[in-house]
């Protein structure tokens, strides 16, 4: 089920992405050139930034510069321009996404669980599919899971050693070059078993943060790790500043959402939902995955967890701080659910408010969710929103050679080599693994004409 990527060496990583996927990695690369085109950004500036990114990661993170050059060779043209594409996609809008890790003593069957909420533009789903998964298998290094595309924007959720990881984004004002927060991922699951682990990549590393409170906000993100130990932390952090939390402090919970609430604002400049509204159903949305973590802690399962990833209440007691009292009979704030859509879209449109509207068709929808279970070797996922679509459970144990594989297979309820049907009428082209070239064009039509609204929307974001 699980595109696999198996290569000796990194460079041969990016080199076999490229010439399995090369109609989608050329049609990524001409929306990157029209978005910065649209931007304002000057080509030489741009050029050298990139030059600049591969240097650094020539010093810290060789891996990554060669994939990079592997997937520049497959598609015929420069490293500087891959690596172009990669730090704009690393900057694109999104406000999304509301997560969770629970681990004993809060779980009732002594598991570890990541859940991840995955919310962003329905244009990801364009270059990831319904169901983004696949393994990232190089010599030398941790096999893993990761969720996007190979080298430009893959994001690792779970490890061969069950470390496991999910995301939000985050705007801050404290900018500044280093790696984006894909490679940190990427380093932390590669070369990382534990939370300690992980962490010491985020503080050994300078730090990539695209300046920007409500915009351009995917260069930054919170980040939750949970080990087999039992451990979790959450990573908040700014180019100078970082703030770790331990589940441990927290009865064995953690939640996170597209603000700091550990890491000093004033330091960092997080934003603030009275000058930026766009960010307010992020305070609503973390309130409300803490009082559910709380009425289950103890309890949580698999279960519990989905009860969690579909909910639809509401809990504005967070905003109250920022003079934002709002009465759950009233319109809801946008982007408000954890499991998100976008509630107001018709109401916008009703009142002639057409670049609202479009705000929130953007950003309010959540395209998969995921809840990782690294001791039963299997990660769940929803092609859709999680109140309308069943879990999918993906086997990895065998696909990561995790140890416990064998005695993971006697917890799991379903077959390990059971896979989805697969649709193959035309309403299904968009659903991955099993992409093929009259898909990824399909695609690259889709991004095309997203494009043309990336502008309406970003400048509503701005605005805000």
């Amino acid at each position: 089920m699980l595109w696999a990527i198996t290569s000796r060496d990194e460079f041969g990583f990016g080199y076999a992405a490229g010439r399995e996927r090369e109609a989608l990695y050329r049609a990524a690369l001409s929306r990157t050139a029209v978005w910065l085109r649209r931007s304002g950004a000057h080509p030489g500036r741009v050029r050298e930034t990139a030059r600049r990114h591969l240097d650094l990661l020539a010093d810290r993170y060789p891996a990554q510069r060669e994939r990079l050059t592997g997937l520049a060779r497959a598609l015929g043209v420069e490293a500087a321009e891959v690596a172009a594409a990669a730090l704009t996609l690393a900057s694109l809008p999104g406000t999304g996404c509301t997560n969770f890790a629970a681990v004993p003593p809060a779980t009732g069957d002594g598991k570890v669980y990541v859940s991840w909420n995955f919310d962003l533009s329905p244009l990801f789903r364009l270059l990831m599919g319904r169901i983004p998964l696949y393994v990232r298998d190089v010599a030398g290094a941790k096999p893993y899971v990761c969720l996007g595309l190979p080298v430009l924007f893959g994001i690792g959720v779970m490890n061969s050693d069950g470390l496991s990881a999910c995301v939000n984004s985050v705007g801050s004002m404290d900018g500044g070059e280093g790696l984006t927060f894909f490679e940190l991922n990427n380093l932390a699951m590669e070369t990382q078993s534990t939370v300690d682990g992980a962490v010491g990549v985020w503080r050994d590393n300078p730090r990539e943060v695209l300046p920007g409170l409500a915009i351009a906000i995917l260069m930054n993100a919170n980040c939750i790790f949970a080990d087999m130990g039992g451990d979790a932390a959450v990573i908040e952090y700014s180019h100078r500043y970082m703030a770790v939390e331990k589940a441990a402090d927290h009865g064995g919970v953690l939640a996170s959402a597209n603000h700091y609430q550990f890491l000093d604002r004033e330091l960092a400049g997080g934003a603030d939902p009275r000058r930026e509204k766009v960010i307010a159903g992020s305070f609503a949305r973390l309130a409300r995955m803490w009082e559910l973590l709380e009425m289950f802690r103890g309890r949580i399962d698999r279960e519990t967890a989905r009860i969690i990833t579909r909910d639809h209440g509401l809990n504005y007691s967070a905003l109250a701080e920022f003079g934002m009292d709002r009465s759950p009979y009233e319109e809801r704030v946008d982007d408000a659910t954890i499991c998100c859509h976008p509630w107001n879209f018709f109401r916008h449109l009703r009142r002639g408010e057409i670049l609202d509207a479009l705000v929130e068709m953007n950003i309010a929808r959540t395209l998969n969710s995921i809840i990782m279970d690294p001791g039963r070797c299997t990660i769940y996922i929803t092609p859709g929103n999680p109140c309308r679509h069943q879990y999918v459970p993906v086997w990895v144990g065998d696909a990561l050679r995790m140890e416990w594989a064998d005695r993971a297979r006697e917890e799991i309820d379903y077959s390990p080599q059971w896979r989805p049907r697969t649709l193959t009428k035309r309403g299904g082209v968009f659903r991955r693994p099993r992409a093929t070239k009259a898909s990824d064009w399909a695609r690259s039509l889709g991004l095309r004409f997203f494009g043309a609204l990336d502008r309406l929307i970003s400048a509503g974001l701005v605005e805000e």
